[in-house]
């Protein structure tokens, strides 16, 4: 490993052996300042633990979106930060250090990538934390972390968390809040206005304002894709829908399948029954290649070698294709005769598109009707796009939230009398559940569309032993129950969660499934929670996959299992009542699904573990270790 330039010596990254991902947090970072960025772009790191973490031997570092040229600054020095401190690192390379940057890293880290690229903190191999690089909407604005939320290391993966600064501390500083904590950033839409109730816009030669139109599932169509224009990607990426009734774009989410941009507007961005839209990297036609007048723009980097985009309405998907590695300056497009929400779910509905538009040789037909790809020159997106996965992300609210948050440790209660020993306090044996599940030879082989892909693969199936039930939140204090329970999933090797049930000890499951693959890689951790919505479940990270039934809060015979038919993967057990906005976590030690099955391999969620909006727990990251 090198960083700035110097090889680091075997044991050199021994000072921070023991620091776990989330110990520090990037929360700020100014990466297009006014005029010159050389020597004037700053990055924000925060502790939000409740015991000093040592620098020493870490690895500040940054590169493009995807890991290449990556440049780092190493700290070879002890360098302490106390528990919730701020330090402010500067591309500061000649002269006094301005009075918001704490260190200098000088030309270490080079320039940030004003609209893409990765900014993150290791040590050795271990990273600390990692967030994806985005354009400010006006230069001279830092991007922060939203001061609503707790800072986290797994939330602010999510570009959609990050704003642009508004307040300035000093004559010629940036906006932002370096060294301090972050400003809120603008409120989204609460539950009552998901899906476009209670949002008003202004219509175009009108002064009075109307409710805006969301569409539903179906009524906007997702028709030609851009990922690999000639030239900047950052500038050149677009995506073309059509709305099939008259809709407005006001509050629409359009991104991959793990980030998004909103799309926003005072006045009222409509569509006619039959009209098109381009939404664009950037506005400008000089930039984007000659595009017609984008009716909006997006941050987020869509992958040439395949991937997903999607458009959301709230939890509502309203659509979302799949597509194969993308030709250089050549869009792909659904077939004129099959733009609906359910033609273009068929890779044959695609082809690569064969007229010119703007001025630098790509082909595409942006705003317009696309052409007949039955007519000749096929070769759309492999894989096609995603069928059927339509459904609202969340699962059917319960009503009320359950009685009972009393403390307690899920082996403090009463044993289950008849059954083996095993689980959190005495439940069923994994291993001993028959293999009942088997496919039958003669089945077709299930498959599901890679996420990096875009082609359909089989599924990787779990087995016994793979995946392992690592924590959940039962009573979440800063939203209902309804919406912000969780389980937390890891995977001892490379596997998808398509076809797994997740079910309590009443018998209600829920069976995982989606279009796309539900991938985790070996040693990842997946989130399953009731309600894929930021605004709504309390600020997880990335939610894998939902479930629709209740964790119980009261005192009893409880349990969680993963199964795939018959066969059962994992199963975790407790008696105790839950605590009132504290998750229940396995001590890290005992994160297999022989060892979570031991009492007392469960603990609370240590105060100095928090995410979101400030309950306590650590879904998506490594768990915190139990106290003696």
């Amino acid at each position: 490993m090198v960083a700035c330039g110097v090889p680091l010596e075997d044991g050199a990254e021994d000072a921070c052996a023991n620091a776990l991902p989330g110990d520090l947090v990037i929360t700020e970072y100014l990466n297009d300042p006014e005029g010159t960025d050389t020597g004037r772009e700053y990055v924000e790191l925060h502790n939000p633990l409740k015991v000093p973490v040592s620098l020493e031997s870490m690895t500040l570092y940054a590169s493009r979106s995807d890991g290449s040229q990556e440049k780092g600054f190493f700290f070879a020095e002890p360098l302490s930060m106390s528990p919730g401190d701020y330090l402010v690192l500067g591309d500061v390379r000649e002269g006094p250090v301005p009075a918001h940057v704490d260190l200098s890293y000088g030309e270490a880290l080079g320039a940030l990538g004003n609209t893409s690229g990765r900014l993150g903190v290791r040590c050795g191999e271990r990273v600390i934390d990692e967030v994806p690089l985005t354009a400010p909407v006006k230069s001279g604005a830092a991007r922060g972390y939203d001061g609503r939320l707790v800072p986290d290391s797994a939330g602010n993966d999510d570009p959609a968390r990050w704003c642009d600064g508004t307040a300035s501390g000093e004559a010629g500083a940036p906006l932002g809040s370096p060294g301090a904590a972050n400003a809120p950033c603008a409120p989204t839409e609460g539950a009552s206005e998901q899906n476009g109730k209670g949002e008003t816009c202004v219509p175009v030669g009108s002064q009075v304002p109307r409710d805006v139109k969301r569409p539903r599932a179906g009524e906007l169509v997702i028709t030609e894709l851009m990922v690999n224009p000639l030239g900047d990607d950052t500038v050149g990426e677009w995506v073309e829908v059509l709305a099939t009734v008259p809709v407005d774009l006001n509050g629409l989410t359009l991104g991959t399948d793990t980030t998004g941009t909103k799309v926003q507007g005072a006045n009222c961005l409509s569509l006619p029954a039959g009209g098109y839209a381009v939404l664009a990297r950037r506005s400008e036609a000089v930039l984007n290649g000659g595009l017609p007048m984008p009716v909006a723009t997006f941050n987020v980097d869509l992958r040439n070698t395949g991937g997903v985009v999607q458009v959301r309405s709230g939890d509502v998907l309203v659509d979302a294709v799949a597509y194969g590695p993308a030709e250089d300056g050549v869009a792909t497009q659904v077939s004129v005769g099959k733009t609906n929400a359910s033609g273009n779910d068929s890779a044959e509905a695609w082809c690569r598109a064969s007229e010119a538009y703007g001025s630098r040789g790509n082909l595409g037909t942006p705003g317009r009707a696309n052409r007949d790809c039955a007519a000749g020159g096929g070769g759309g997106p492999e894989g096609g796009a995603p069928d059927g996965g339509r459904d609202a992300g969340g699962g059917a609210p319960d009503a009320g939230r359950e009685g009972g948050t009393d403390a307690g440790s899920p082996d403090g209660g009463a044993r289950d009398g008849g059954q083996d020993a095993g689980g959190l306090d005495g439940g069923l044996r994994d291993a001993g559940v028959p293999d009942g599940g088997a496919r039958d030879a003669g089945n077709p082989v299930p498959t599901c569309i890679d996420r990096v892909t875009g082609i359909p693969r089989p599924i990787r199936l779990p087995e016994v032993g793979s995946l392992v039930l690592t924590e959940f939140m039962a009573d979440p204090s800063a939203v209902a129950d309804s919406v912000g329970e969780w389980v937390e999933v890891l995977a001892a090797r490379e596997v998808d969660l398509n076809g797994v049930t997740l079910m309590n000890e009443g018998g209600a499951n829920t069976v995982l499934d989606a279009t796309l693959c539900l991938s985790l890689k070996a040693g990842a951790r997946g989130v399953l929670a009731r309600s894929t919505e930021t605004a709504l479940n309390g600020g997880l990270p990335s939610v894998l996959a939902t479930f629709s039934f209740n964790l119980s809060n009261v005192a009893g015979n409880h349990s969680l299992r993963l199964a795939l038919g018959s066969r059962m993967l994992d199963t975790i057990t407790w008696t105790s009542a839950a605590t009132s906005g504290v998750s229940w976590q396995v001590s890290p030690t005992s994160s297999d699904p022989q060892r979570n099955d031991a009492p007392g391999s469960f603990c609370l969620a240590p105060v100095s573990a928090r995410y979101g909006l400030g309950d306590r727990g650590t879904p998506g990251l490594e768990n915190r270790a139990c106290a003696p």
